[in-house]
Parts: structure tokens; sequence; C-alpha cells
């Protein structure tokens, strides 16, 4: 009994020896002597920067809506803090042109919502759903220029976004953002939501 398993184990571990030689792992060559295209990506630490053009509407405590073009350079800096976890901070600039400004009449005082310009910041932190897929969160705050009003109100954002890799320094992006501002002087409640897409060039 002793020898058919000590026979047994001989060829299941000459078998293995086999089957595992026709594979190349990390480090390793494969039969031609040529090393393989390794697929795991792995976003870098360190700087990078963004640009997107998204599609805007402000939303007024009034029957008053705004749609808009923003376009948002941002510069953040990424890194790995645990295999599958990302984390990164980012601040950003937007300039939004306008699309339609719808306005409601209040006395002699014309109300809308439009805006022409904004910055702010975020914390972005995210989880690597595949090699090369990052679905991510943004929270933070912006100050956004309702030009209609002459006013300038910072408001606090979330959202929802996903990432993923076109080549070694670009990724391509999609997210979706809302921001709550409050009560804003001539406008009443007002909030926005951003839809948009872009480019990201890391700095490796």
């Amino acid at each position: 009994m002793f020898k058919k398993l000590l026979i047994v184990s001989t060829v299941l571990t000459a078998s293995s020896g086999i089957a595992f030689a026709g594979h190349s792992y990390k480090g390793e060559k494969d039969y031609k002597g040529e090393m393989p295209a390794c697929p795991t990506y792995v976003f870098p630490t360190g700087p990078y920067v963004g640009l997107s053009v998204g599609s805007r509407l402000n939303y007024g405590g009034s029957p008053t809506v705004f749609a808009g073009i923003d376009g948002n350079l941002s510069l953040g800096y990424s890194a790995m803090v645990a295999p599958a976890f990302y984390l990164a901070g980012e601040i950003f600039g937007i300039g939004t042109a306008n699309v339609k400004d719808l306005q409601y009449t209040f006395g002699t005082t014309n109300v809308g919502a439009k805006s022409n310009w904004g910055y702010g910041a975020s914390i972005i932190p995210g989880y690597m759903i595949t090699d090369y897929v990052l679905m991510y969160l943004r929270a933070g705050a912006t100050n956004t220029n309702f030009n209609d009003q002459n006013a300038h109100k910072t408001g606090w954002h979330v959202g929802l976004g996903g990432e993923t890799a076109l080549a070694q320094n670009w990724d391509v992006r999609g997210e979706w953002v809302y921001t709550q501002y409050g009560n804003v002087t001539g406008i009443g409640n007002t909030s926005a939501q951003v839809a948009s897409l872009g480019l990201v060039y890391k700095f490796l």
C-alpha cells in the first residue's frame, strides 16, 4: 500500500512539474526566451493632471434652471494605500459656457441660476474592481460664481465615478457630481448636477 502511494505521489509531482513548466510567471521567460507581457495594471503614486468636459444643470429655489457646458482642469496626487484601495486629493478650476438660461421675473428683478466659473477641492477614495478599472467616490467643496446675481457661493459636493487605463500614462474617467449650495442670494435654495467625461495624464 505504501509503495502504491509513493508511486502515485511521484507521478502527480512529475505531472505538476510538466504542467507548470508550460506557464510563464512574472520575471520568468517563455519557451521562446522572451519576457511575457504582464497584464496587471497598478494606479501609481504621484501627481496627475486632468481635463474633462461636462453637462451642467443648475437648479434654483424658484422654477429656474440653467444648462451649461463645463470645462474642468484638475491637478491631483494619488496613491494606492492598500493592494486594491486608492486615495487621491484634487484641486480644480471650472469654466462654464451658457447653453440655456431660463429666468423668471420677480417684480422688477430677473432671477436666473446661471454660473460662469468656479473652483474647488476634493478627496477621492476608490477601489480597484479589476486590474484596469477603478471605481471611486468624490467629496469636497466647490465655490461657484452665479453671474446672473453677481453672487459667490460655496457648496458641498458628492459624486461617483470610474476610471480606466488607456495607456501607460493616460486614463479616461467619467463621473457624476451633485453639489448643494444652500440659499444663494437672489436665487434661493440652489443645487447643481454635472455629468462629465475626461482624460487624466499621470506623471510616472
